[in-house]
């Protein structure tokens, strides 16, 4: 997973400079065109329309006023499709989005297929696929009862950074009732990073890996009055090959298997796994108060040679207090880690958590740290210019750790730095944060809110 680090890539990256333009033309446009209203003023009927004195051309005035494609995907970018379907820009059961896969994989054109509730029914299919310029592909397909709000596109997790399986749990959260359905994913990302294992590892000590994965499972999920409880189960199969990041020496030149446990191997893995959250935010795509929890526990279980075995369990809670008013909001997030392997078993290398990049420790690289358990703590002073930009100050603090005695507040990493974000009211489409660190500082351009 690597980072969008400009102040060390720019002449590498043009993809990244056109993005930042492009989202400033995007909000800059929304801005434009967004009407502003006066909620006292008394409403005006609109007067007969007067005959126009050009000349008829043989088109008429609504189809000269209608958006084309490009006009309509930049609108629906920044609103929240209150009047439509809730799919924003599709055809069909086709809808064509612009995604991050994951720290370092730069922009992806990425299709989904989406049909739900066929024939009047609640079974949904929906099947995505993504393959961005570095190469890093990502597909997936599901069947089934799918948690999904309205006709809105379903979410799914799909960078590496994010701890499984509470990452899925929390963008499921707030879709109601029953889901039973059956999932396949597939991803191949080349240009993965490792520094090594531990919590002192050198910033010099940087190699590259490539990871193939592929997970399939059955998933069971239930929502009533704030609660979700989420069953999935399933097998894993793993595959680590040479990373395709020049820059970078190959992790199995670097390291061997006992400082990078799993380089020489590739095991399939049977995992299971229950967890729940609470969800209290106002708006959990854009949250100005409220709060939310989750927890998760999970088994993995290696089914070629018993060598990795452990559970994982993951905790994390989210805070957010208004200040006086919804422009002004202290927003605090804590998540903690534990995986515990099996006497004589351990978890592999790329399993780890991992602290650092545009999530987790945004002033350090991507997978700076990665170690069996991880703590991580991080507050935002977020501030709205305007209901559609909002501004953020940003202070975070973590470390990774080898045995439960490390659930303390001594050497902790650190970073600081602020954001730009641009929104809508039910969700933060676009942001773009700069963070230092001891290790310098560290620009991320990133789709979709901070937490």
């Amino acid at each position: 997973m690597r980072n969008v680090h400009l102040f060390n890539h720019l002449p590498h990256r043009p993809s990244v400079l056109a993005l930042v333009l492009a989202a400033t033309l995007i909000g800059s446009t929304a801005f434009a065109q967004e009407p502003v209203t006066s909620p006292s003023a008394p409403a005006v009927s609109n007067p007969s329309p007067t005959p126009s004195a050009t000349p008829d051309t043989g088109t008429s005035v609504d189809s000269q006023e209608k958006p084309g494609l490009i006009r309509r995907s930049l609108r629906s970018f920044l609103r929240d499709d209150v009047n439509g379907d809730g799919r924003g820009v599709h055809a069909g059961p086709f809808a064509p989005r612009v995604v991050i896969l994951s720290s370092g994989a730069g922009p992806a054109p990425l299709l989904h297929f989406w049909m739900p509730d066929i024939g009047g029914t609640r079974l949904d299919i929906h099947a995505s696929a993504a393959y961005s310029i570095y190469k890093y592909q990502y597909y997936d397909a599901q069947i089934g009862l799918m948690p999904h709000r309205g006709q809105r596109l379903p979410s799914v997790e799909t960078g590496t950074n994010a701890i499984f399986p509470l990452a899925d749990i929390e963008k499921t959260a707030g879709s109601p009732g029953f889901n039973l359905y059956a999932s396949a994913r597939h991803r191949d990302y080349p240009r993965e990073d490792f520094f090594g294992v531990g919590p002192s590892t050198l910033s010099e000590a940087h190699a590259d890996f490539r990871l193939k994965d592929s997970l399939y499972e059955g998933v069971m999920r239930f929502e009533h009055s704030h609660f979700s409880v989420m069953g999935r189960a399933g097998v894993l199969k793993t595959s680590v090959g040479v990373g395709e990041d020049s820059k970078y020496p190959d992790v199995s030149t670097s390291f061997n298997s006992t400082t990078a446990p799993g380089v020489s191997s590739s095991p399939d893995f049977l995992h299971a796994s229950l967890g729940g959250w609470l969800e209290f935010r106002d708006e959990p795509g854009n949250p100005h108060r409220g709060a939310a929890f989750g927890i998760a526990y999970s088994h993995f279980d290696d089914r070629n040679a018993d060598v990795f075995q452990f559970n994982r369990l993951v905790l994390e809670g989210r805070q957010y207090v208004s200040l006086h008013t919804k422009r002004h909001v202290l927003a605090f997030k804590q998540t903690l880690s534990f995986d515990s392997p099996s006497e004589g078993r351990s978890v592999p290398f790329y399993l780890r958590p991992t602290l650092g990049g545009g999530s987790l420790l945004r002033g350090y690289a991507s997978s700076r740290f990665r170690d069996d358990r991880l703590m991580y703590l991080i507050g935002e002073y977020r501030f709205e210019l305007t209901p559609k930009v909002e501004l953020a100050a940003i202070y975070e603090a973590g470390k990774v750790f080898p045995g439960i005695e490390g659930v303390n507040f001594h050497d902790l990493r650190r970073s600081f730095g602020g954001g730009i974000r641009f929104k809508s009211p039910r969700k933060v489409h676009l942001r773009l944060d700069i963070v230092k660190s001891t290790e310098g500082t560290r620009v991320h351009l990133k789709l979709g809110r901070s937490f």
